[in-house]
């Protein structure tokens, strides 16, 4: 074995020094827990820690709509599309996870997308993965709601929803970024928005607007109209964890023959259906 010279391996701790080194984050959990459980659950913020922790043990809140979509892993529908382009890793609340970035990035270039529709811009950290893996060429249609507009929406939206509509911008992420000229930002409901200019154009659908029930069963209809060839990829966010994206995608696809094939990706909240798999 090789060594260096003029030092040594650290001394192994004894159960005392394990004891004491246990003491520091013992007592700032305690204390944060404390402060969570008293005033903190007063904030949108502390009541998202509290149900984050529960879901660590294993309990999930506010979902009572069961996952009956059959599970699928990534190897099996991305293969091995490793080349991907990575930006914007750090999650914040309301975007996809780390994982399902990597997904999401790997389905756009396995399925070899070069038109791409986002229902639901937010901050615009998908926006610039999406773009930055469908080529240099690509171009990324990005829809979001303005803040102005969430009075007099089609449907209701989640009250939890509003939150990540009340911001100065929509993609401030990909703003400034060298994918900016490639992505197109549009602006409006999901509901009422004309979508004919880009019927029979897209290659992949990201949806990830409102959670509201019948704003998924819309979007995902029109998801299908943007497709313009079979093997075109449609991919939903919060599958399991928001119940109204959860009800619809079951719904779906028990009710409508182009979904019949829906799964959803294994460790991920990611829907997924490649058209021209289901009966039609």
């Amino acid at each position: 074995m090789l060594e260096l010279e003029g030092v040594a391996p650290p001394r192994e701790r004894n159960k005392s020094a394990r004891v004491t080194g246990f003491a520091k984050p013992y007592l700032l959990g305690l204390g944060y827990s404390i402060a969570l459980f008293t005033v903190g659950w007063t904030t949108w913020r502390g009541r998202a820690s509290i149900v984050d922790l529960c879901s660590k043990l294993g309990y999930r809140h506010d979902t009572r709509e069961p996952i009956e979509l059959p599970a699928v892993s990534m190897h099996s529908i991305t293969g091995d599309a490793s080349a991907i382009r990575v930006h914007e890793l750090d999650a914040v609340d309301g975007n996809v996870s780390e994982k399902e970035l990597v997904v999401l990035n790997s389905l756009v270039v396995s399925s070899n997308a070069n038109s791409i529709f986002e229902l639901g811009t937010f901050d615009g950290r998908t926006t610039r993965n999406l773009a930055a893996n469908a080529g240099d060429h690509g171009r990324v249609f990005t829809l979001d709601l303005p803040r102005a507009s969430v009075i007099g929406l089609t449907a209701p939206i989640h009250q939890h929803e509003e939150r990540y509509v009340d911001k100065d911008i929509s993609g401030a992420r990909y703003r400034g970024s060298s994918e900016e000229p490639r992505i197109t930002q549009l602006y409006g409901d999901s509901g009422t928005f004309d979508f004919s200019q880009y019927f029979g154009i897209i290659d992949f659908v990201f949806v990830d607007a409102s959670h509201a029930y019948r704003y998924v069963v819309n979007d995902s209809l029109v998801a299908l109209k943007l497709l313009q060839r079979e093997g075109g990829v449609i991919v939903w966010h919060d599958y399991g964890r928001w119940d109204g994206v959860t009800r619809a995608l079951n719904d779906l696809r028990v009710n409508h023959g182009k979904f019949a094939e829906l799964s959803y990706i294994e460790g991920t909240t990611l829907a997924f259906l490649r058209s021209g798999s289901s009966p039609q």
